[in-house]
């Protein structure tokens, strides 16, 4: 096991396949938009919904940022294009050109990255007015949608029984169009998911030979090779994807844990390794997994301001993960005393009162680990004042104990268990209170 995979397991997630397919995008998407309309744009709901439908934070924040930017155009009433008369009613319900335009919506759709924020726009260039066009961007999501759910419906029905799929022969570059790439996309996912790795393969071919600049039939490859445990074609195919969508999280995300991988087999070097990293933060400075490596790398040589940078980028959105505060302080006792304080203040102007609160907790810590208790106590006396932590009543009952003040450290530990009674157990087992073990006031609170 790798020094971050407890990181990366708390990173899970939706599988990249199935999050980055047409149907779940949509499904995700409307989900989200219809969350946050209920709850006139407050996030708070739409994030815990997308968290139990098994997103990540990278993911739902990637989806909130998508569904910001369709909220954003519906609500510019200063568009030219937002009291335009649009289309005629009549002309715009017929049967002829509703095919017209959807048909040129889904066009529009596959040629700009699959953005139905750019297909809404060209459509109100095209002489649509808002509504019309909004509702021309629905009929396309279903339309997408569809298609993904064709080939599972066949199989639920029993119309399709053979496991393999084979490509169409007649499927060529010159006749045949985005949806149809994008299917063989999808069954290729599906093959992969259920572990035919060589007919999913075949698929993916075909969907580059309609489309060489087809970027998730890349990305599935780096992920197939990765499967079949040839890392070094995994990676070929990632960065093959990323010459079209250099700046795609997804799949930047796949070649840090690709090259990782390939450390670990002795295929790469350390200097291969970090310049690959430094490739990922080049095109996604936040990357955490990049920066989580290129700290490591920075503390093993000594190289204290260029960590420091990397853990101001790193702490603002991943402050709670216990690799973060980790890195964090391993950084900052790498500086003298005032320095290190210096370095929280400079960081808490950057951050949301919620991180804040996170990094007063670290400073707590690192205080402690310098033995500057009172200090220390004094940073979690205030954030209780805040709002009450039972990990901050326990870091002061811990440190009242190596004070010798053993009264004053049960008192605190009570609360603690009052707030949080599953410390109990590890109280039990601290190091740092094991004098106590014996005391008859800790036995009985710790019942």
């Amino acid at each position: 096991m790798g020094l971050f995979d407890f990181f990366k397991s708390k990173k899970q997630g939706i599988e990249n396949t199935k999050f980055n397919s047409v149907q779940f995008q949509n499904e995700i998407c409307a989900l989200a938009l219809w969350k946050l309309k209920d709850h006139n744009l407050q996030p708070d709901v739409a994030i815990s919904e997308l968290k139990k439908v098994g997103l990540n934070d990278e993911q739902v924040n990637f989806i909130l940022e998508k569904v910001k930017k369709f909220i954003s155009q519906e609500g510019n009433t200063d568009q030219p294009h937002s009291t335009h008369p649009g289309i005629d009613d009549i002309k715009f319900r017929s049967e002829e050109y509703q095919n017209e335009i959807i048909t040129y919506a889904q066009n529009v759709y596959f040629q700009n990255h699959h953005q139905y924020e750019t297909v809404k726009d060209i459509l109100l260039k095209e002489g649509l007015n808002t509504s019309q066009a909004d509702e021309i961007v629905n009929k396309l999501q279903e339309r997408n949608a569809q298609m993904v759910n064709e080939f599972q419906d066949k199989l639920d029905s029993g119309e399709i029984t053979e496991i393999k799929i084979q490509p169409n022969p007649d499927h060529t570059k010159e006749n045949t169009g985005q949806d149809q790439v994008d299917r063989y996309i999808a069954y290729g996912a599906y093959q992969m998911d259920r572990g035919d790795l060589d007919n999913a393969l075949e698929l993916f071919e075909k969907a580059i030979e309609l489309d060489e600049n087809a970027t998730l039939a890349y990305a599935n490859m780096g992920k197939l090779y990765s499967l079949k445990n040839d890392n070094l074609k995994a990676l070929e195919f990632v960065n093959k994807a990323l010459e079209t969508e250099p700046s795609h999280p997804q799949i930047l995300d796949n070649k840090v844990d690709v090259v990782y991988e390939l450390l670990g087999e002795h295929q790469i070097s350390e200097s291969e390794f970090i310049a690959n990293i430094k490739d990922v933060l080049q095109q996604d400075p936040e990357n955490p997994n990049a920066l989580i490596y290129i700290i490591q790398f920075y503390l093993r040589n000594n190289q204290t301001d260029h960590a420091i940078e990397s853990v101001e980028k790193l702490f603002p959105k991943y402050y709670s993960e216990d690799i973060t505060i980790q890195l964090m302080i391993d950084t900052f006792n790498r500086l003298p005393v005032e320095q290190a304080l210096k370095q929280f203040d400079i960081l808490e102007s950057k951050v949301n009162d919620e991180a804040k609160y996170q990094l007063h907790y670290n400073k707590g810590l690192y205080l402690k680990g310098i033995g500057r208790y009172d200090d220390a106590i004094r940073v979690y006396d205030n954030l209780n004042k805040i709002q009450e932590f039972s990990w901050s009543f326990y870091q002061m009952g811990i440190m009242k104990n190596l004070q010798g003040k053993t009264d004053e450290s049960l008192e605190l530990l009570k609360t603690t268990f009052r707030l949080e009674p599953e410390l109990k157990g590890d109280a039990k087992n601290f190091p740092q209170l094991q004098n106590l073990w014996n005391h008859p006031e800790f036995i009985e609170i710790t019942k």
